[in-house]
C-alpha cells in the first residue's frame, strides 16, 4: 500500500486529480490488473474514491496519510543521502525499501537531529 500511496502523493504534488491504474503500474512496474485492484482497495479504505474508467481520486484521509507516508520517506532519503554520500536516487531506492516498516519514533529523531526540509531530490518534506 506505500507505494501506491507515494504514487498518488507525488500526482497530487503535480496536480494531477485523478491517478490511473495505467500510470501506476508504470510507475511501479506492476501489472495493470495488480494496480486497477490496488486502486479499488485504497477506495474501500476510504483514502478517496475510483471512477471507473478513469482512476482513483484522493480525498483528505488519503492525502493526510500519504503525506506521512511520504515524510517518511523524504525523510529516510535525505538521511541516506547526507550520511552516507548515496546519489538521490540511490538514495530514493533504498528509502522504498525501508519507510513501510521503519518506526515513527525513529524518523522523529532523524529529524529532529538533522531538521531535512527538502530531499535530494529537491522535493520539500511534507509537515
Amino acid at each position: 500500500m506505500h507505494r501506491y500511496m507515494k504514487e498518488i502523493y507525488r500526482a497530487y504534488e503535480a496536480g494531477i486529480p485523478i491517478v490511473g491504474p495505467t500510470q501506476i503500474a508504470k510507475s511501479l512496474n506492476v501489472s495493470k490488473s495488480t494496480a486497477y485492484q490496488m486502486l479499488k482497495h485504497l477506495a474501500q479504505l476510504g483514502y478517496g474514491f475510483y471512477l471507473e474508467r478513469k482512476g482513483f481520486v484522493v480525498n483528505k484521509k488519503g492525502i493526510e496519510e500519504a503525506k506521512k507516508i511520504m515524510r517518511k520517506h523524504r525523510i529516510l532519503e535525505s538521511f541516506l543521502a547526507d550520511n552516507f554520500s548515496m546519489e538521490a536516487c540511490k538514495a530514493c531506492k533504498e528509502a522504498d525499501k525501508i519507510d513501510g516498516c521503519i518506526g515513527d519514533d525513529v524518523i522523529n529523531m532523524i529529524e529532529e537531529k538533522f531538521d531535512y526540509r527538502v530531499c535530494p531530490c529537491g522535493n520539500t518534506i511534507p509537515k
